[in-house]
């Protein structure tokens, strides 16, 4: 009896012993943390509030920095609408030239004054579609076909196109980027249908009619340098001039569905790639930001703004 009761005491005693060493070391955990280290969660904004739907396409935005694209398989193009651009005022009736200047969009509506010649209505959006300005009274840039920003001189570079009442095919105008007025027009020795700056290149680039020649300019627009083509099947519409390659955007034409045509600096075709925009919307401009590719397309008074992602081709 006395050594059942010794081993009992024993044991009772190793189970104080440990009891007090776990709350001996568990206060010191606890010791370590003062009041300044009490970690609260931040309270969050309305602003900064995410759906899991717009963080996703964040992410996958992250994730999309290609190099625009890789030419080196064969691509298809989708067109995902993020916004629509609103001409304020009735009685436009296309959407055709826009470009990103690097803080808002500006888009050219258009439509026929009283002597039946065409004129625009120059309209500014901010990234979020929100119209900021317009250039008030109509501006006759003979169809607007194209704009490209030109930084150096804080302008937009706006390829004419064609006139309803002048022929106009070889024509620009410079618009002041903050009044929306024009500040110069004046021809060139060749035609062209679209024309675009590349600030890194200083240099532009075009091409005629329909797509069959390319032409390319110095910053002063000396006429550098000219590159026979195949003709495309598609219409002639925007073109951008990044600094590795010339992207034209091309709508649908008897039977030919809308492409992007790439070509390099020295005129040669690096890829055609199909474009879907959802029924076949008619494309207007191309724009590439931060690797990623914009299009707008014509709705009568309304542009539609896509985004476009590339999938290679099954």
């Amino acid at each position: 009896m006395k050594n059942v009761l010794c081993i009992v005491f024993s044991l009772l005693l190793s189970l104080s012993c440990l009891f007090s060493a776990g709350c001996a070391e568990q206060s010191s955990v606890t010791d370590t943390v003062t009041e300044t280290d009490v970690i609260t969660e931040p309270e969050t904004t309305e602003s900064e509030i995410v759906t899991e739907e717009e963080s996703s396409a964040a992410t996958e935005t992250e994730e999309r920095k290609y190099p625009v694209a890789d030419f080196s398989v064969p691509l298809v193009a989708e067109g995902v609408k993020i916004h629509t651009l609103k001409c304020p005022e009735t009685g436009y009736v296309s959407a055709q030239g826009c470009c990103f200047d690097g803080e808002c969009w500006v888009v050219a509506f258009n439509k026929f004054d009283k002597n039946g010649e065409e004129c625009t209505l120059l309209c500014k959006f901010d990234t979020d579609g929100k119209l900021l300005k317009t250039s008030g009274e109509p501006i006759y840039l003979e169809h607007a076909n194209n704009i490209t920003y030109l930084p150096e001189i804080g302008a937009y570079y706006v390829t004419s196109c064609q006139g309803t009442l002048t022929e106009c095919w070889n024509g620009f105008s410079v618009v002041d980027k903050e009044n929306l007025q024009i500040i110069e027009k004046g021809t060139l020795p060749q035609p062209f249908f679209a024309m675009s700056y590349c600030p890194e290149r200083k240099a532009y680039a075009s091409a005629r009619w329909c797509g069959e020649t390319l032409d390319f300019w110095d910053a002063e627009r000396n006429h550098t340098a000219t590159k026979d083509v195949d003709p495309p099947g598609t219409l002639s519409q925007g073109v951008f001039a990044a600094e590795d390659h010339v992207w034209f955007v091309r709508s649908t034409q008897n039977g030919y569905q809308q492409e992007f045509r790439i070509y390099d600096w020295d005129g040669e075709l690096t890829a055609t790639i199909p474009l879907h925009l959802k029924g076949d919307a008619e494309s207007e401009s191309v724009n590439i930001i931060d690797g990623v590719v914009y299009v707008t397309s014509n709705a009568g008074r309304r542009a539609f703004l896509y985004r476009v992602d590339f999938t290679a081709a099954e």
